[in-house]
């Protein structure tokens, strides 16, 4: 199981451009859903799509969790393959704080990749909280609506 940074940073790169792309999806949808709430006829669609999206993020965010957990593994994995071949293999003899940190660098690209999912996660988890917010608001026009008449 051979490291390869380079080979990360490009799977880095795309991922990136994946969730730009998918960031500007789900703020159309949620601008859709919330812009739906200013008419009475479509509160029950606003209602039906928002629970949709709400599972369908809660799908993806379970999703990269998945991953996440895939690549701390793979981070464990590369850390205690580094370590070993810092203090056999090296030319200079290393503390063991050293070895952590020469280590950490060489892996940053597979950390960074890590703080990607994460963060996209959180955008995910902001998403739902508005779509949970916005079920508050729908439910509050309809009430509005009712005491009118």
């Amino acid at each position: 199981m051979a490291f390869d940074d380079q080979e990360i940073k490009t799977a880095n790169e795309e991922l990136e451009k994946r969730i730009i792309k998918d960031r500007a999806d789900w703020v159309e949808k949620i601008k859709f859903v919330v812009a739906d709430t200013k008419d009475m006829r479509k509160l029950t669609g606003c209602q039906v799509q928002m629970l949709s999206y709400r599972q369908t993020l809660v799908d993806k965010m379970s999703e990269f969790k998945a991953t996440i957990y895939k690549r701390n593994g793979s981070w464990d994995r590369y850390f205690k393959t580094l370590y070993r071949d810092y203090s056999l293999n090296y030319d200079i003899k290393l503390s063991g704080s050293e070895k952590a940190q020469f280590i950490k660098a060489d892996l940053s690209a597979l950390k960074v990749q890590i703080k990607l999912l994460e963060n996209h996660i959180e955008f995910y988890q902001e998403c739902i909280r508005t779509l949970d917010n916005l079920a508050f608001a729908i439910r509050n026009r309809i009430k509005l609506n009712d005491d009118e008449f």
